[in-house]
């Protein structure tokens, strides 16, 4: 069984006024859903293509799967370096250069805790302070060596990737890159609630993507966010958690501690061009908080939108001019 690492709160509002109506297909890749919506090229050649990619990628990257790339990969820690496809190797470079901007915030060799914990399977469980203690020293980013010339990975032994917040925004970002190579002008695909927007949306307006209401059904937004050419993620703690002893304990870890977050938000969306993965620098900023947090989305010109536990909404400067509120009960902070 699969976890992401990351569990997002986007969902689409799509409005067109085109000759020929958008179609659409869905799928199940990732252990999500895939919806693939076109306003031009519409062809079955051209969806099925674009899941078949997303597919491979799937295979590859699953860390619960033992026959996975990435499990073959981990499960030779401590060998040396071991030669690795273009694929993980463009997703391991990404999480490694995410964990240096972070400080470690964010650490792709985050996969010992994850399994420790193994929250979102049948196994999860609340660990003791000595089992953390154990794995704690096994995550660590500066040990993990990348060789791009060679293709190469090289873990010491004990550690592990994982690429469950990497894996499905590399993946809309490559199935965008393969419907744009087809001809596609104008659509979105959302990878689990990765979406990226291809070109804009009827007659040249901006697509609407909302951002989900953390306190309300899935479907419900709380704003959205005008945008043309661009990749959305979602980190977020109010979907996927373990319950333990009359305690939530969410998915998502922090490196500092070995325990899941703690922290007073409880989403975070961030835009990127449509050609960069945008599902990672969410995660870190949940767990920088709201200050910090705010602060990196700054110094990084990301525009993101802070979602906290008493109903505020921070906005990065780079935000400011593409998200709309809808719901009266949030509150937009200056």
């Amino acid at each position: 069984m699969r976890i992401p690492l990351i569990v997002l709160g986007i969902l689409l509002s799509l409005v067109s006024c085109a000759p020929r109506p958008p179609v659409t297909r869905q799928a199940s890749i990732f252990a999500s859903n895939i919806v693939i919506t076109l306003a031009d090229h519409g062809s079955d050649q051209v969806f099925e293509a674009c899941l078949e990619r997303l597919r491979g990628l799937d295979q590859a990257f699953n860390m619960w799967d033992p026959a996975s790339e990435l499990s073959r990969l981990n499960a030779q820690a401590g060998k040396g370096p071991i030669k690795v496809s273009p694929d993980v190797l463009a997703v391991a470079q990404s999480g490694l250069e995410l964990a240096r901007l972070s400080q470690g915030i964010f650490d792709p060799t985050v996969g010992p805790l994850v399994k420790l914990w193994g929250i979102g399977t049948p196994q999860a469980r609340v660990p003791s302070a000595s089992q953390i203690a154990q794995v704690r020293p096994l995550v660590d980013w500066q040990r993990l060596r990348i060789d791009a010339g060679a293709s190469t990975i090289e873990l010491p032994a004990g550690m592990a990737l994982d690429f469950g917040a990497l894996a499905k925004g590399y993946g809309a970002m490559e199935g965008a890159r393969l419907l744009a190579s087809k001809g596609v002008r104008s659509g979105l695909l959302d990878v689990g609630g990765c979406v990226v927007c291809i070109g804009s949306g009827a007659k040249s307006r901006p697509w609407r993507i909302g951002v989900q209401n953390p306190g309300a059904a899935r479907g419900r937004p709380l704003g959205f966010l005008a945008l043309r050419d661009s990749a959305v993620d979602t980190s977020g703690i109010y979907e996927r958690f373990l319950e333990a002893s009359g305690k939530r304990y969410p998915h998502i870890m922090d490196t500092r501690t070995g325990r899941p977050v703690e922290g007073r938000l409880v989403s975070v969306t961030v835009v990127l061009p449509r050609k960069v993965n945008s599902d990672g620098p969410p995660l870190a900023i949940l767990v920088l908080g709201p200050e910090e947090g705010l602060a990196f989305a700054d110094r990084q010109g990301l525009p993101a939108v802070l979602v906290t536990d008493d109903r505020r909404i921070l906005l990065s400067k780079a935000a400011v001019p593409l998200f709309t509120l809808l719901d009266p009960i949030y509150t937009l902070v200056p």
